[in-house]
């Protein structure tokens, strides 16, 4: 697929960037005769031009204090390098975005500024980075009807996720929404009889791992549970059935993009979508110039789109052609599946695969990494781990199915899943641009938004754990501080928690991802009573923790596994596990 979109913004903005010393090498050569200072004049307009444009850069930083000022505001202070055109800065910030500790690389810029929201300018474009919530309650809901997506989401995301929810603004974001709102809005039996059946698949599954004596990487673990699951919600298909297929061993496992490689053919189209969305990770870490400029000829995203929709095309076209011939008929076609639901919406087959990508990342990586990650916390904190246990054990025994209203009453176990996700928020990163001038009210003044385009990226993970909001021990696996007076003072300020994002644009899919990660946990400590962490004996080379992090605060300091973000949270090399069977069963083998 031919993205026309940024290379058109590239030609734009080398446009506006050398016009101006362009035209006055032409002016200087109408009035300079001498071929030799024609030379000169020539080549001092090219080497002028970045002090030009630093020189333009503070006028206009002059001009927004003034404006700001004159409203009763500040501006947002800047972040310089400590070299030429910030370079120091923009690999800092790369690497830092890549490479990093989730959340770790705003921490660090903001405490050397002084602040929790800060502004970087590199090559011309506005970025603010913030782990303040009140900016963000301010972005995400009262201040909503001032920024946007935008531009720059669509240059980074466009050719991989398309027109979908994730890109789309403005009327075309509530033409989505308001698709996809009927369909999560409802609670189906069918969607529990799905999590029961998988989740047998998932127990045969760890009963080989467990009866082998080998560690399993549950991160893949999960995510084919959850591609499998989302086979049936989304697409209406049980032939999925990548929970059958061979899982990789611990000591033939390799480095995929996300995790581990899969050689299946469920394996090639999820390299390909995981590969999509750790390219478009990297395009966030860079200045838009730089990718644009490294992929004008070839797209990055062009063979990973390609698998994609060959993979969706046939879904989205069979189900149009079945919705043509039910209803010729005279017939009601009846919703099975998401897939049914967007086809009885519409009759655009780019429209219906768009929405089924973006909801696939939705439906498949979020749930799975909530899960992994939440697994791995329990391997971490035993204590919590057996008090866990002993709860769903008390409401449903040994072999009990967890239903609707059964899992409403373990608050014990909700407790856990909303601090898995503060410690490891499933999208840790995201971004909004602005629309055009605003302020945005804080605690410590109001900040002036001086035009439109200015990018405001905020970091989940470091919100998730300022001291300030959440105590000293907010680096700690603490469910306890989701009960009683603890969790009043959350709700009360509810802005500084925001996994599923806020707002109008809140996270559709949010229950949905809460009852299937509470069926699968139940199930899974009915006959499991014990997590170990198996990551440095069975993870592929390269994928553990670098050794620095042992000398750094907070979190990554103790970390067995190494997180990084690609749109999604993930451990890199996978998330290896030990897992023991509960002498409870009374059996050697899992209970069904």
């Amino acid at each position: 697929m031919f993205d026309p979109v940024y290379r058109i913004w590239l030609i734009k903005y080398l446009a506006q960037t050398f016009f101006p010393p362009i035209a006055l090498c032409y002016l200087l050569s109408i009035i300079v005769q001498s071929g030799i200072w024609r030379f000169f004049a020539f080549s001092a307009c090219f080497i002028a031009t970045p002090f030009f444009w630093a020189t333009f850069g503070y006028l206009q930083d002059w001009r927004d204090i003034v404006n700001a000022k004159k409203l009763g505001a500040r501006v947002v202070p800047l972040i310089r390098g400590k070299r030429f055109g910030d370079v120091d800065l923009i690999a800092k910030w790369a690497n830092g975005i890549q490479k990093g500790y989730i959340g770790a690389i705003f921490d660090e810029l903001l405490d050397e500024a002084g602040t929790d929201t800060a502004r970087l300018s590199l090559l011309g474009v506005d970025r603010i980075i913030t782990r303040d919530h009140d900016v963000m309650k301010f972005v995400l809901s009262t201040g909503f009807p001032f920024f946007e997506k935008g531009e720059t989401g669509a240059l980074r995301s466009g050719s991989f996720f398309g027109k979908g929810i994730f890109t789309a603004d403005g009327d075309q974001a509530k033409m989505h929404r308001a698709l996809a709102r009927p369909y999560f809005a409802r609670e189906r039996i069918s969607e529990y009889e799905s999590f029961a059946k998988y989740t047998n698949k998932l127990i045969v599954v760890l009963g080989r791992a467990i009866s082998s004596g080998e560690p399993i990487d549950v991160q893949d673990m999960f995510a084919r549970f959850t591609m499998d699951t989302a086979g049936e919600f989304l697409f209406g298909t049980s032939d999925l059935n990548t929970l059958d297929l061979p899982f990789p061993k611990a000591s033939e496992a390799v480095l995929g993009p996300k995790g581990i490689a899969t050689d299946t053919v469920y394996g090639g189209f999820v390299q390909a979508f995981e590969q999509g969305q750790i390219n478009t990770h990297k395009r966030v870490g860079q200045p838009i110039p730089f990718w644009a400029a490294r992929e004008f000829i070839v797209d990055s995203q062009t063979e990973t789109a390609k698998v994609i929709q060959e993979f969706l095309e046939p879904l989205a076209r069979k189900a149009l052609e079945r919705k043509a011939q039910v209803l010729a008929s005279g017939e009601k076609m009846d919703e099975e599946s998401f897939l049914d639901h967007l086809a009885l919406s519409t009759d655009d087959v780019t429209l219906v695969k768009d929405q089924l990508l973006n909801m696939m990342l939705a439906a498949r990586d979020t749930t799975a990494g909530l899960l992994s990650f939440t697994c791995y916390l329990l391997a971490m904190y035993p204590d919590v781990m057996s008090r866990l246990r002993t709860e769903v054990l008390t409401a449903f025994g040994p072999t009990g199915l967890p239903t609707y209203d059964s899992l409403k009453t373990l608050k014990y176990l909700r407790a856990v899943l909303n601090e898995s996700l503060r410690i490891f928020p499933p999208v840790p990163l995201n971004l909004r641009s602005s629309k055009g001038p605003t302020i945005i009210p804080t605690r410590q003044g109001p900040l002036y938004i001086p035009r439109q385009g200015w990018q405001i990226t905020w970091s989940v993970a470091a919100i998730h754990k300022r001291k300030d909001l959440w105590g000293d021990d907010a680096d700690d696996f603490v469910p306890e501080r989701w009960m009683g007076e603890r969790a009043k003072d959350i709700a009360a300020d509810p802005f500084q928690f925001i996994p599923f994002n806020a707002g109008p644009r809140i996270c559709l899919g949010q229950q949905f991802a809460y009852n299937e990660a509470s069926f699968v946990l139940v199930r899974l400590l009915q006959v499991i009573d014990n997590f170990t962490v198996a990551q440095a004996e069975a993870a592929p080379a390269g994928s553990l923790p670098p050794d620095e992090w042992k000398l750094r605060q907070g979190r990554q300091a103790i970390e067995k596994i190494h997180p990084q973000s690609a749109m999604t949270l993930y451990s890199k090399g996978g998330l290896w596990l030990r897992m023991h069977l509960a002498s409870s069963s009374g059996t050697d083998e899992l209970p069904i």
